[in-house]
């Protein structure tokens, strides 16, 4: 079996890592010199954005060819196998980022780290899908002008600049996962008022065909649009929810570890504690200790969560 080259850059053996941790170029001023082509490779460490305004081609993604015209954005995470085929007439740039940086700016958000874990080609051939493309071209050429400067606290600003540049691309993303769900946005609108249902009704209601029949819905129905708009299943991000809400009550409340499985509607203490535990790997009180500790501060004892002395 033909072994696949893993490079820094394309055609660059071996790239020193600049300081910010992130290089923006030209499409067509790298695909030019290997006559239009980029042959499958991979990157061990870096993540690679594509923005093309003009022009078209193929991508290629481990054993899948993928077709492509402009407006279009291409992401391809670490250690994925990739190449391309670019138009003559190509017009974008190339955002290339140690996936170590993208990863410490996703950690505190599951979902965009979720969705941004696949290589996708996001195209956008509707005057109204272009709503979805333009904030990403946009905040490309912000990264772009804040690269290129000298101002104070540069490094800070392009981490901001990046992490809106990765919310933006998650939610042309979802977008486009809505469309392929529902067609013509619906999937998209259902997933967002099952979220909104959830908002409102995740600490009492357990029961996914109750939500699924609010929203003029099979479960069937609702599953498949949850996994293609969210990436999980209905009932999947009902426990995300709730896994947010008590890493939140763990982390910056008093409460015991009883109160906190009560208010979010479990019927008791051992129940939610071997929930939270097979989820995320750490008991409760595993948890809010580490909480604390990377805080640098003491663990915060509630009377119900201190040990009891026997006399």
């Amino acid at each position: 079996m033909k072994s696949v080259p893993t490079y820094a850059l394309y055609g660059e053996h071996e790239q020193p890592l600049i300081p910010e941790n992130l290089h923006l170029e030209s499409i067509a001023e790298r695909s030019r010199l290997y006559d239009w082509e980029i042959r499958p490779h991979r990157h061990d460490v870096f993540v690679q954005l594509l923005c093309l305004g003009a022009g078209d081609g193929e991508a290629v993604f481990e054993d899948r060819r993928l077709p492509f015209a402009a407006p279009c954005v291409i992401f391809v995470p670490a250690l994925v196998v990739h190449g391309f085929r670019f138009s003559r007439d190509v017009d974008g740039v190339i955002l290339t980022v140690v996936q170590q940086q993208v990863d410490a700016l996703l950690q505190a958000t599951p979902g965009l780290a979720e969705r941004l874990a696949h290589p996708a080609c996001l195209q956008f051939p509707r005057e109204a899908d272009r709503l979805w493309f333009e904030p990403v071209r946009q905040q490309l050429g912000v990264l772009a002008q804040e690269l290129a400067g000298d101002a104070p606290w540069r490094l800070t600003a392009l981490a901001a600049c990046l992490t809106q540049l990765l919310v933006r691309v998650g939610r042309a993303a979802e977008h486009a996962a809505g469309q392929a769900a529902g067609g013509s946005g619906r999937g998209l609108q259902h997933a967002r008022r099952f979220r909104a249902l959830l908002e409102r009704h995740y600490r009492e209601e357990r029961r996914i065909p109750w939500y699924a029949e609010q929203l003029g819905l099979t479960p069937t129905q609702l599953n498949r649009i949850c996994r293609g708009v969210l990436g999980t299943s209905a009932l999947g991000a009902l426990h995300g929810r709730l896994l947010l809400q008590a890493r939140r009550d763990l982390a910056y409340t008093l409460l015991s570890v009883k109160e906190i499985a009560l208010s979010l509607g479990f019927s008791d203490a051992a129940y939610f504690t071997r929930f939270f535990t097979r989820a995320t790997g750490l008991a409760p009180t595993e948890f809010r200790a580490a909480a604390r500790r990377q805080w640098g501060a003491p663990a915060p004892e509630s009377a119900n969560d201190r040990p009891h002395r026997v006399e």
